[in-house]
């Protein structure tokens, strides 16, 4: 009995602004127990947790080899492309799934650079879902990125445990960056990377 009284003595002791954090908190936790609400809770805290990624001028994660050009694709229309058909502009590749909050929450940056960067950079967004599920996916998201669906393993070079995963690729078939979980890719230190890249 002492316990309750002496909980009931601090709950009346607590700021307004203390009372409002346990709300939401318990709002939070209520909103991922319940399957409809996690994904979207989810991804609006990876959204505003995104951080600029690790880039470096001076970094190196491998190099595209003659038989890695020959990973193929398929692109929304259906067309089957292999990874030769980007080898004129910097590439920037970014493994997906519909079902990853971290990957859903970087879309929007990644649309962002894409926009800027879209004539002079590929933008390959990879996944292994069918394009009857990205596609739909991306319009409800209101996102216009274009996605290629696996036909055949990614080259070892390419290869990760986990998605999100994102490499640059220069000109070259030098991977600059591998990324993995969600950044902000709309971010001053990658548009620097990429305009070297171009420029080159």
């Amino acid at each position: 009995m002492k316990f309750l009284r002496n909980y009931i003595e601090k709950q009346k002791k607590k700021s307004i602004w203390s009372w409002i954090g346990d709300v939401f908190f318990v709002i939070l936790v209520i909103g991922l127990l319940i399957p409809n609400t996690r994904t979207p809770i989810m991804v609006f805290v990876k959204k505003i947790t995104l951080f600029s990624p690790s880039v470096s001028a001076d970094k190196q994660y491998g190099k595209l080899q003659a038989v890695d050009y020959q990973w193929q694709l398929k692109d929304v229309h259906g067309n089957v492309v292999d990874l030769s058909h980007f080898d004129d502009k910097p590439i920037f590749i970014n493994f997906w799934a519909t079902w990853c909050p971290p990957c859903i929450a970087e879309m929007p940056s990644i649309e962002s650079l894409a926009q800027e960067y879209g004539q002079k950079v590929h933008f390959l967004l990879v996944s292994y879902e069918k394009q009857a599920i990205t596609k739909p996916f991306l319009f409800e998201k209101g996102l216009k990125l274009e996605t290629y669906r696996m036909l055949s393993k990614e080259p070892s070079v390419l290869s990760s445990s986990s998605i999100p995963v994102t490499f640059i690729i220069d000109k070259d078939g030098h991977v600059l960056v591998k990324e993995m979980g969600s950044s902000d890719w709309n971010s001053r230190s990658v548009k620097e990377l990429l305009d070297r890249l171009i420029a080159d």
